[in-house]
């Protein structure tokens, strides 16, 4: 069962004030006194309604014009009570000093009760003849005091509710709005992280095949055993990425099969432990390398084992695509507060690997043999990538070209132990 809201709350404004020009009608049809009490008071009839008529309007109008409304109700209170009349108009003022409240700034709100409590003195006091400020005037003022302040009380309290509900409701909305943007945000990662995933993946097995390619097409006719070698290392390529390619695929499903839920994670997510395997898929490409691991490897967070692999297989593509060159180098080093990869190649100038500047810096540093962010023609998505993967895991990252020729790709990842 659902509570209906009050009725003021399913009400329109246009209804509203439709209400109260009813409560105004109402003035003017209950509001004809005695004709004792005209005669007492010295006023006729159509003299009367000429005050009534104001008063009722100010009821009438208190909703869209509040102020005026509050000061026409005083006004013609104070003309009334001249006449003897005190009660019956007081009740018009205190709704108009309702709504003052309802509509009003507090400190306004807080004025407006004090002019019309000192209006209703002075008018009862003008009421009496002669006029006299006495303990009669006192009970009486009190008493036409006891329902105006109750109705400003009511109006102040209903104003500080909606003032709460309207701050709510701004906290609502201000949470909604967070968490439509932290859902925009996490979309944005989500599509970057996958884009990264697929580029990897695809970009260093193509590669491998546009060569073996290359190979077979030049010696399938003077050597065909060469020629079967170079398709069989695109078959074995091209499986694995096909493989990869299915487990990034099985993680993007919201259902992934469970009894390949493990081996999709297993293959989606390689690691540094998969090097050799990597550096094997190279070799068939043409790129010699090098793998060397100083210090004493550890299991590292899935995260940095992942990062880490991609930078070493991207680095590698890059040479494959753009170095023009057959040795490159691969160094894995793990230090107590965090991990440094490095990659180098000959490139085009470079005479030899022993003799390669720009060895490993100092952990946390790159070195200075790097020109950062020089690489030349190996720009694309590849070091961008690589750049971001660094920066999510707070690592540092540094590309470019050797001062004697060559390539360096160096990136440092702190671990746990550093936190």
């Amino acid at each position: 069962m659902h509570l209906r809201p009050p009725l003021t709350k399913r009400l329109t404004r246009v209804q509203l004030v439709g209400l109260d020009v009813a409560v105004g009608i109402a003035f003017l049809l209950w509001g004809r006194p005695t004709d004792a009490q005209l005669a007492t008071a010295g006023i006729p009839l159509p003299g009367w309604y000429a005050l009534l008529i104001p008063l009722a309007c100010a009821v009438a109008a208190r909703r869209l014009w509040p102020r005026p409304a509050l000061g026409v109700s005083l006004a013609a209170y104070a003309t009334m009570a001249a006449y003897g009349f005190v009660k019956f108009p007081s009740l018009a003022v205190a709704l108009c000093l309702y709504q003052f409240a309802l509509s009003q700034p507090r400190f306004r709100a807080v004025a407006g009760l004090v002019l019309t409590e000192a209006v209703i003195g002075v008018g009862i006091a003008m009421g009496s003849s002669p006029v006299r400020f006495d303990d009669e005037w006192a009970a009486m003022w009190s008493g036409q005091s006891a329902p105006i302040v109750a109705f400003w009380a009511a109006g102040m309290m209903i104003r500080s509710q909606r003032a709460y509900e309207a701050g709510l409701r701004a906290q609502e909305e201000r949470q909604a709005q967070a968490r439509v943007e932290e859902a925009q945000r996490t979309v944005t990662e989500e599509r970057l992280r996958i884009a990264r995933e697929l580029h990897d993946v695809m970009a260093h097995s193509m590669s491998v095949i546009a060569v073996q390619a290359g190979v077979g097409r030049h010696v399938i006719t003077g050597h065909p055993d060469e020629a079967a070698k170079a398709l069989t290392a695109i078959e074995t390529v091209s499986r694995t990425a096909l493989r990869e390619m299915r487990a990034l695929l099985d993680v993007l499903r919201e259902e992934p099969p469970a009894a390949d839920a493990a081996a999709a994670s297993d293959l989606a997510r390689p690691g540094l432990g998969d090097l050799p395997f990597l550096i094997e898929q190279t070799g068939r490409a043409g790129l010699q390398v090098e793998l060397r691991i100083r210090g004493a490897a550890r299991q590292l967070p899935p995260s940095i084992d992942l990062a880490g692999y991609r930078i070493v297989q991207e680095a590698l593509t890059n040479s494959v695509k753009h170095a023009a060159t057959t040795r490159a180098r691969a160094q894995v080093s793990y230090h107590p507060d965090g991990i440094e990869i490095e990659v180098t190649d000959e490139g085009r100038d470079c005479a030899g690997l022993p003799g390669l500047p720009g060895g490993p810096g100092r952990p946390g540093r790159p070195g200075p043999a790097v020109a950062p962010d020089s690489p030349g023609g190996r720009v694309g998505h590849g070091l961008i990538g690589m750049r971001e993967r660094v920066a999510l895991s707070g690592g540092d990252f540094a590309a470019g070209h050797l001062p004697l020729g060559g390539f360096r790709v160096w990136a440092r990842f702190p671990t746990a132990e550093s936190a």
